[in-house]
């Protein structure tokens, strides 16, 4: 959740619940074209919006949208909640991403009481931000919200320089085979890996309308049935390491009993380089407690950090929480 630089102490600001409606929505995205860090025009806020509130196929499992916050009847502020699913022991259980805090300068101190409405929200609500300023995450861990911000990043060779690797990999089992279109994935095996667990709800709408974010390059690779049932994927995004073109994998999710198939998948990548393009590296991510890769083939690994946080209510703290890096509004 990016927050601008956000001291009201001018006339008291109004902080009210965001009532999406057409005028607001045109207010809104002028406004965060103005004052948001996401350097987007008013169509491109319009674009975004939509994304999320429209075109999300979660979008009915919450009515909140967010909050704005008000200096003499101008918008001075604005917070966004966009509705998500989780799965919780098996079963769908809606959920909220925090996005794009953004106050104006002058206003600074006047928009604390907007985390105190998202703290009161979390108290009962599952929810996510996973792109808080530093600032931000002292602020939500001071609240309770769980970091999740270390990840090893595992380094698999593509093309050419990946020959000696290609056949460590395990191939996929008969009657599956590979879709890069999740328009193809007609249904699920399963929309969650494992009931015993907080991990997010996997839909084929989900999936197309992930892959179809206006903020950044998704590409879905599935592994299907013949009868177009999905059981694995990748999403992976481009991305530059050390001046080497790469593919950086930002969500994996299986129905397998282990990650074979998964591997599998990694496994035609590695075969298969045309498959994504001419980039010579794809990198894998996990977080603690994800072993998914643990006995991958991989050439190198490290430590890296990222921004993850998540409020997660009394009654679901004794299980535990699978993270990826496509969750919140990584990537939207």
């Amino acid at each position: 959740m990016p927050a601008c630089e956000i001291s009201c102490c001018m006339p008291a600001c109004q902080i009210d619940a965001y009532q999406d409606s057409p005028p607001a929505r045109e207010e809104l995205a002028g406004w965060l074209s103005q004052h948001a860090p996401d350097r987007l025009d008013a169509a491109g806020w319009h674009h975004r919006l939509a994304h999320w509130w429209e075109a999300n196929p979660f979008a009915t499992l919450s009515t909140d949208r967010g909050w704005v916050m008000r200096h003499e009847g101008r918008l001075a502020g604005f917070m966004a909640l966009i509705p998500t699913g989780y799965a919780v022991r098996g079963v769908l259980t809606p959920a909220c991403i925090a996005s794009t805090w953004c106050v104006e300068e002058a206003h600074r101190n006047a928009s604390l009481p907007m985390l105190m409405k998202l703290r009161r929200l979390a108290a009962t609500t599952l929810m996510a931000d996973t792109t808080p300023t530093p600032d931000v995450q002292v602020m939500l861990q001071k609240s309770g919200w769980t970091p999740a911000i270390d990840i090893t990043r595992r380094f698999v060779p593509l093309g050419l320089f990946g020959l000696p690797w290609r056949f460590r990999w395990p191939q996929l089992p008969s009657g599956k085979k590979i879709t890069r279109d999740p328009a193809e994935v007609k249904s699920m095996v399963a929309s969650h890996s494992s009931a015993n667990r907080i991990e997010k709800w996997i839909t084929p709408e989900y999936l197309r309308w992930f892959a179809a974010s206006p903020h950044r390059r998704h590409e879905f690779i599935g592994v299907i049935d013949t009868a177009g049932r999905l059981t694995s994927y990748l999403i992976v995004t481009p991305k530059t390491i050390r001046g080497i073109p790469a593919w950086m994998e930002i969500d994996h999710f299986t129905t397998g009993d282990d990650f074979s198939e998964l591997h599998a998948l990694v496994g035609e990548v590695v075969r298969n380089p045309d498959m994504l393009g001419r980039e010579r590296l794809l990198s894998l991510a996990s977080f603690p407690g994800d072993a998914t890769w643990d006995s991958a083939p991989v050439l190198h690994h490290r430590p890296e950090q990222m921004a993850h946080h998540f409020s997660i209510p009394e009654a679901f703290k004794s299980l535990p929480k699978h993270s990826v890096l496509a969750e919140g509004d990584w990537g939207l």
